[in-house]
């Protein structure tokens, strides 16, 4: 193909199947080359939440997601969703305009090393100092974002550059359209030894992370959980490794779910118990492994992950396993077959009920609680009970975090939950469920936000509507920094500038052309939910719940004597 350099390199994004841009329109050569029956321009309120955007596109469809900034600050307020895929081991494609090499130390404006400010946040920064160079750059960027651990790429695209003309090729390479690519195996001699490890085992736990659901091996999961009749829990980014209705599921593990009114403890108590715990796809960080106190001393573990770094890093590991998950837990079922091992004795899963049924005892007093200011755990049940098979929850971190993941029931295997765990930052929610939508208009797409967060990035409120991106927002209103607060009494006794006005943001999403209400009766929290998904247009439910409620975070059981259910 003959045309701008601009031209080659969205002909190439093309030959990707790239159906969304996010970001501000530069590269310009880039954005005024697109094919706008094919791929979307969504021009953003903040090139952060391009990133984010980009990051969601990416979960929903298993393509790397694709954004876009100008130079300078434009690039630099990347930075952040470039490090929570970088973290989450999501490919997303950043397209920075930069300077042409004749404007280097010159003081040009908004001059910036963007390798240097970028570099340590993404796998890979490529620049393209000629034209035809574009399509072999693109190509090199797909390839590194979606082989090994998945990642971001940022691929530098100088003005002069772009406008440039040349002939280039400007195919695809199908092996590296779809994540995770280049699919490798543990050995046949880690296979042999993780096996009989857990045919030996007497209350074994397997673990699944986030790398599980990148991988797509939810079918390979219940297969080994029934084998050998192994309680399966999940970290936060775990979520929807198994569906909550089977009995060897857990739920999430860690200190943000196993606190009071928490899941957690279920599958806490169980890893406390295990004498083996084999770990899949999971980096083993402080949260999920509770400050790395669990799984105890003496419990054997093998791990298996795609990234040999992290293979050992937090614990000693008795079967390191590298490779993709599930293509190596189909090898390790074909071997466990061959080799007749197996054990369904039927003690896990009553243990499971058992813990379980202790669990929602406890919390069903206040997921029913008719109390006002409104329960979070109240909220997160009517979220839940209103949610199927076609619902896509996106969280964003702090308190609402610890309380999705813990409070909504997964209803099938598979990705069901987003949420930023990879850094923790708040903010993430609504571009993440923008981006979510727009990959997929059919799925039902609740986002789920404080109001600390929320303030973050309610200006995309406006991008939603623009687009015509029909997603549910529902702001737990505590009018506080929730956990910054309860921290500060926890440490400190007391707590300092963490309130905040009284802000109805439903009356913010009429002004941002949304729709939107208010509810403040826990009663009404049902009716709201349908008129939301029912409106045609991005809805704002604006939730007011009770500022002293904590998430299930163990250590917060006694911050605040009335966090208590009337």
């Amino acid at each position: 193909m003959r045309g701008t350099g601009g031209a080659l390199l969205y002909a190439t994004l093309k030959s990707y199947g790239v159906t969304c841009l996010f970001g501000m329109e530069d590269p310009i050569h880039v954005f005024h080359a697109v094919d706008r029956a094919f791929t979307r321009i969504v021009t953003v309120r903040d090139e952060k939440h391009a990133a984010i955007m980009a990051h969601g596109y990416a979960q929903v469809t298993g393509r790397p997601g694709v954004c876009a900034a100008t130079f300078g600050p434009g690039a630099t307020n990347l930075i952040t969703g470039l490090l929570e895929a970088q973290r989450s081991s999501v490919p997303v494609i950043a397209l920075v305009q930069d300077h042409a090499l004749r404007l280097k130390n010159k003081h040009a404006s908004s001059a910036l090393d963007h390798a240097g400010a970028l570099g340590p946040y993404v796998k890979e920064v490529i620049r393209i100092d000629l034209p035809e160079q574009v399509g072999d750059a693109v190509r090199k960027a797909f390839r590194i974002a979606t082989t090994g651990r998945p990642g971001p790429v940022v691929l530098l695209c100088p003005g002069d550059v772009m406008a440039a003309e040349t002939e280039a090729a400007v195919h695809a390479e199908p092996a590296y359209t779809h994540f995770p690519a280049n699919r490798a195996r543990a050995s046949r001699e880690a296979i042999a030894q993780a096996a009989e490890l857990l045919a030996g085992a007497r209350r074994p736990l397997l673990i699944a992370g986030g790398g599980t659901i990148i991988s797509g091996a939810e079918e390979e999961v219940r297969l080994l959980a029934e084998l050998f009749d192994m309680p399966v829990a999940t970290t936060m980014t775990g979520r929807g490794a198994i569906a909550d209705a089977h009995p060897l599921a857990a739920g999430p593990l860690g200190s943000t779910t196993g606190g009071r009114y928490g899941r957690g403890r279920v599958p806490n108590t169980l890893l406390a118990e295990a004498d083996l715990a084999f770990v899949l796809g999971s980096r083993t960080g402080q949260i999920c492994y509770s400050e790395w106190s669990l799984p105890k001393a003496g419990t054997k573990l093998i791990h298996l992950d795609i990234d040999p770094i992290e293979i050992g890093r937090n614990f000693p590991t008795d079967v390191p396993m590298v490779g993709d998950v599930r293509d190596t837990l189909r090898d390790l079922l074909a071997y466990c077959a061959e080799h007749g091992l197996a054990r369904t004795d039927g003690a896990a899963r009553a243990r499971v009920a058992e813990l379980t049924k202790s669990w929602r005892e406890e919390f069903d007093v206040v997921g029913t609680s008719s109390q006002v200011p409104i329960r979070p755990e109240r909220l997160l049940s009517e979220i839940s009970d209103s949610s199927d098979d076609n619902t896509l929850i996106v969280t964003d971190a702090s308190y609402v975090t610890g309380w999705a993941m813990s409070h909504v029931d997964v209803p099938r295997a598979g990705r069901f939950i987003l949420s930023p765990r990879g850094t923790g930052g708040i903010g993430w929610s609504l571009p993440a469920a923008i981006g979510a939508k727009m990959a997929d208009p059919a799925r039902d797409v609740v986002c789920v936000t404080g109001d600390g967060a929320f303030g973050y990035v309610f200006n995309e409120l406006e991008t939603a509507a623009r687009y015509g991106v029909e997603v549910t927002v529902v702001v737990f209103n505590n009018g506080t920094l929730g956990f910054q607060r309860h921290w500060e009494q926890k440490v400190m006794g007391r707590y300092l500038e963490c309130d905040f006005l009284d802000i109805d943001f439903a009356q913010l999403g009429h002004v941002l052309k949304c729709g939107g209400e208010r509810i403040t009766d826990p009663a009404q929290i049902a009716a709201g939910l349908k008129r939301a998904r029912d409106a045609g247009k991005p809805y704002v439910l604006d939730v007011v719940i009770d500022p002293d409620a904590t998430a299930p975070i163990v250590g917060f059981e006694t911050i605040l004597a009335a966090d208590a259910v009337h």
